[in-house]
């Protein structure tokens, strides 16, 4: 059985350590490894978490968007290894708290995608912290935040009891709402419950639709332009009565993964493909989507629909449906062709 990862960002200062030390502080998270990824030559929040030294991995003077990504999978390749050789090591979740300045984007991609860390680890679900008090400014001023609540299957809001006035609250609510419809915005004690009881990722393996929340979306493309930042964001669910072939979606993953890439922040969906009825295709990832399609062994409702939720930077429905037809169309001709082909075949047998 695969270990299941939690990935916890948020800008500076919103209180993601806070919530790190909260969590592992109860008794159904005790066995629980850390990795903390500070931006700085002095690492000093690893010194802040309330684990055993030997669970818990700095990884400093780095961004795990980018230059750390190495380091992050051989320190979670040493944390396996270190569980399977000594009993007292060992441990049955991971946490990861990003830099307050990371993508997670990159983060989330890394965890689908590399072979050795799929093999023995899978993504639980992304959780941001979101400063109430701080938080219009640094969505206002900062791309990096917009994209952490883009991206997250949950959202903590933090500091609500220090606003002055509820509208205050309301507002960024609304706009949180804006970047991603889908993410539950919890305070205190519900996130803890949440990342206790149930993960995004263990929903999907098991067939439940509450890890796609496609309800959420709206028919129309939700690009919001109310703030500088936020109208650059797209967050939608392409919507497909009919099956799709299953040529015609590995060509859609292709092309999505070739013309979207960075911009693709992050996508997950059920799809109905045509030769095989009974089990979804079950699609998830982000930026250049390099990891296979998997297949649950039964749809999860009635509903048979194809669902792909879609969260992307300066790309929106118009370009996705582009793609969808594209697919459709290189895979039908193909089709026609593979039949003239074998006609022509047995004609002249």
């Amino acid at each position: 059985m695969r270990i299941p990862v939690s990935l916890i960002t948020g800008f500076l200062g919103s209180g993601k350590t806070t919530l790190l030390n909260r969590l592992l502080r109860e008794p159904a998270t005790a066995r629980t490894a850390v990795v903390v990824n500070e931006f700085g030559e002095v690492g000093l929040d690893h010194d802040l978490i309330e684990a055993s030294d030997d669970n818990v991995v700095l990884l400093a003077n780095g961004c795990l968007c980018c230059a750390m990504r190495g380091d992050l999978v051989t320190a979670l390749d040493r944390l396996y290894r270190g569980g399977q050789s000594d009993t007292a090591a060992g441990f049955e979740r991971v946490v990861i708290e990003t830099s307050g300045l990371a993508d997670p984007s990159p983060v989330i991609q890394l965890l689908l995608t590399e072979p050795s860390l799929t093999a023995r680890y899978r993504l639980e679900g992304v959780v941001t912290v979101v400063d109430a008090v701080n938080g219009e400014a640094t969505l206002d001023n900062h791309l990096e935040s917009v994209k952490q609540i883009a991206v997250a299957d949950r959202l903590l809001l933090t500091k609500t009891d220090l606003l002055g006035s509820g509208a205050q609250l309301d507002e960024l609510r609304a706009r949180i709402n804006a970047i991603n419809p889908a993410a539950p915005q919890m305070e205190g004690d519900e996130i803890l419950r949440a990342l206790g009881a149930s993960s995004a990722q263990r929903d999907a393996e098991g067939g439940s639709e509450d890890w796609l929340r496609a309800a959420a979306y709206v028919a129309d493309v939700s690009t919001f332009a109310v703030k500088s930042h936020d109208r650059r964001f797209s967050s939608f669910c392409y919507t497909r009565e009919e099956p799709m072939s299953e040529f015609a979606l590995q060509l859609l993953i292709e092309a999505i993964g070739e013309n979207l890439g960075p911009q693709l922040l992050r996508i997950k969906g059920l799809v109905n493909v045509l030769e095989r009825p009974g089990t979804p295709a079950l699609i998830h990832g982000a930026q250049k989507l390099l990891h296979g399609v998997e297949w649950l062994a039964a749809w999860p409702s009635d509903d048979r629909r194809s669902r792909i939720v879609f969260i992307t930077l300066d790309a929106g429905r118009e370009m996705v449906e582009e793609l969808v037809a594209f697919a459709d169309r290189i895979a039908a001709d193909t089709q026609r062709a593979r039949q003239r082909a074998s006609q022509a075949e047995r004609l002249s047998a």
